[in-house]
């Protein structure tokens, strides 16, 4: 592991985002409908290095590196990343065309270029990735069901029922009907030891975000 030279990583927020909420708030056209199971499970948008004030660290900058060691290029992760690649494609789909595995890799190369090569793995993207792939396979989708209705409040408390830790939720508006709906699931994370994977959970500074602004706001889960 090659640590960060400057603007330290405090702690990591893995997204798990509930697709249909994604595809219907107008930021991305998707395939309609969504193919299974795209319609029904969470998928990862991303895992991100945060700093102390909970912000996203800056992406990295040649000129002004964040690590000593220069990165591989995104251009090289279909073979670094080949001892997780199916598995990549079924859980972290671009989901504007989650069956294209050429664009699910384009959006991996986005989230690696942002997000990864100043996280504690720079010159290995392949356990930057696989962190964020185990965490969520071993993750359940927490009863989240098409049609339902919860508070924001209840949605923490189902999901802090199964990992034991405060997450935070995010939401978005329905572009057509206005509604809030659950987007987002996000789960807060240590840094790892030396060598190894991201995987001791934490509670969340912060719990609600986007369009639900406290527990009391109705969220629909499309």
């Amino acid at each position: 592991m090659v640590p960060c030279i400057s603007n330290p990583v405090s702690f990591y927020k893995l997204s798990l985002q509930w697709p249909p909420s994604a595809c219907s708030s107008g930021k991305m056209k998707c395939p309609n409908p969504l193919p299974p199971p795209y319609n029904q499970m969470l998928t990862i948008h991303g895992i991100w290095p945060q700093d102390v004030n909970d912000e996203p660290l800056d992406p990295y900058d040649p000129l002004h590196p964040c690590t000593p060691v220069p990165p591989p290029d995104r251009k090289n992760l279909r073979t670094l990343l080949k001892p997780i690649y199916q598995q990549l494609n079924t859980y972290w789909p671009d989901l504007k065309n989650p069956l294209d595995t050429f664009a699910n890799e384009i959006f991996w190369g986005h989230e690696w270029d942002f997000h990864g090569k100043c996280s504690d793995y720079p010159t290995d993207p392949l356990k930057y990735f696989d962190s964020a792939v185990k965490i969520r396979v071993g993750l359940p989708d927490f009863g989240l069901k098409s049609g339902d209705k919860k508070t924001a409040g209840q949605v923490i408390t189902l999901v802090s029922g199964f990992v034991h830790a405060t997450p935070e939720i995010a939401c978005n508006r329905n572009i057509t009907t206005r509604v809030i709906q659950l987007w987002e699931i996000r789960l807060c994370y240590d840094r790892p030891s030396p060598q190894g994977l991201i995987q001791h959970i934490r509670d969340c500074p912060s719990k609600f975000t986007g369009s639900c602004k406290n527990a009391q706001n109705t969220v629909t889960i499309p």
